[in-house]
């Protein structure tokens, strides 16, 4: 492959957060050279027509290596949902959009509804806590343990495995010092895993409801369409991907203990609280960008794409395009008919978990401000914000809070 010329201007690496979360570096780019090379053979889109055109070209922009560091690719049933092209994507999303849609979401409102209230309720009890490991970080994969018949008592531990992935290097690079492969480097993990889809394969039309059994038994003319293999990664990307909902309302949450006006505004008027969940994933994106290759030579914006360089598609940068949203850097309730955010990327690799994500958010904010007074949650003294250790999560890393007694 030929090489063509980083930008000195605007060169840095993909993977340090301080750059690709800089929302002034990303500005600045976006008004001087939208598309640009930061290091070689690496693209970044920081305009929202790019960066959708992009996304919706999956027969010109390959996902494989969605999630990964430049030039790491994993085997095919190691993969998540994000880096699979045609045509085993689409077979496998068919099986999946069974259950993730709008009318699926509703469905576990009232379970969502009641396991927030109660988790609200133990924090409630105390003076101080986390409501990023003790509240965040668990609601939203507990949430998605639960459409996929997962046990309730075995979420808490699910999810603190899930932290584990999330801050390890297997996102990048698909291995950890323990070995290669999700069973390698979290062995606990993929055991409990593999024994359900076990359970699942052995108990024919007994086995339990749920997502993992619709996985497990579902097939078409070609057979077996998600090999137990494969669906054992399906099941760590659904929980672990779950953690950028919980970064999503970590970024919720900690507007509303730092901003007065946001909380008092969202108790005067409740129907704003979905405008806020929907502001929130378009200014705080908790996935900052993804990672798309091209084909073959083309273009986006004008600018030459080489065959094989990889495009990092800014999304939080896109998000704040001035040219699409009014005072694209301010948190605004006001936003008439907004055009579509790309939290969720766009195209036919719309994140499944969209509708849930949704309603977790909507549903916390209702529950939160209704269970406690205003300053009745408070962060301690000191708090300094810090970002999640990870090259493309933007959200707290903690959540510290004093909790006083109404």
């Amino acid at each position: 492959m030929s090489k063509a010329p980083v930008d000195p201007r605007f060169a840095f690496d993909p993977t340090d957060q301080s750059k690709t979360q800089d929302f002034e570096l990303m500005a600045k780019i976006r008004r001087e050279c939208p598309i640009v090379r930061p290091t070689e053979n690496v693209v970044l889109t920081t305009r929202y027509e790019d960066t959708a055109l992009a996304f919706r070209d999956a027969k010109t922009f390959s996902a494989v290596g969605d999630m990964r560091a430049p030039g790491v690719v994993v085997p095919l049933e190691e993969s998540f949902m994000g880096e699979l092209d045609a045509p085993l994507h689409p077979r496998i999303r068919k099986v999946l959009a069974r259950v993730f849609t709008r009318r699926g979401a509703l469905a576990a409102e009232d379970w969502t509804r009641d396991r927030v209230r109660g988790r609200l309720a133990a924090l409630a009890a105390r003076d101080r806590a986390d409501l990023m490991k003790e509240f965040a970080m668990i609601v939203p994969g507990s949430v998605a343990a639960h459409v996929m018949g997962i046990p309730e008592p075995m979420h808490d531990q699910l999810m603190s495995w899930c932290s584990d992935v999330l801050h390890s290097s297997w996102p990048s690079t698909g291995k950890t010092e323990r070995g290669e492969g999700i069973a390698a480097s979290f062995p606990e993990l993929a055991a409990y895993v593999d024994g359900m889809i076990r359970e699942r394969e052995q108990a024919g039309d007994a086995a339990p409801p749920g997502l993992l059994t619709v996985m497990v038994q579902a097939s078409d003319e070609q057979g077996r369409v998600i090999s137990a293999h494969h669906a054992r990664t399906l099941v760590v990307n659904m929980l672990a991907g779950s953690l950028s909902a919980s970064f999503m309302l970590g970024n919720l949450l900690h507007r509303l203990l730092t901003d007065p006006e946001f909380d008092a505004t969202l108790r005067r008027e409740p129907a704003k609280i979905p405008a806020a969940v929907d502001e929130s994933l378009r200014l705080e994106a908790p996935v900052t960008f993804l990672f798309r290759r091209a084909r073959h030579d083309t273009e986006i914006g004008g600018c030459p794409i080489l065959a094989g360089e990889q495009i990092m598609l800014g999304m939080a940068a896109a998000n704040r395009d001035e040219a699409v949203y009014p005072d694209a850097d301010q948190f605004r309730l006001d936003r008439e008919t907004p055009k579509a955010h790309l939290a969720f990327g766009l195209g036919p690799h719309v994140c499944l978990g969209n509708h849930l994500t949704w309603m977790i958010g909507r549903v916390v904010l209702e529950e939160l401000l209704a269970r406690f007074a205003p300053g009745q949650i408070r962060l301690v003294d000191g708090f300094e914000w810090e970002c999640v250790d990870h090259i493309q999560e933007y959200g707290p890393e903690t959540l510290p809070v004093r909790i006083g007694k109404s």
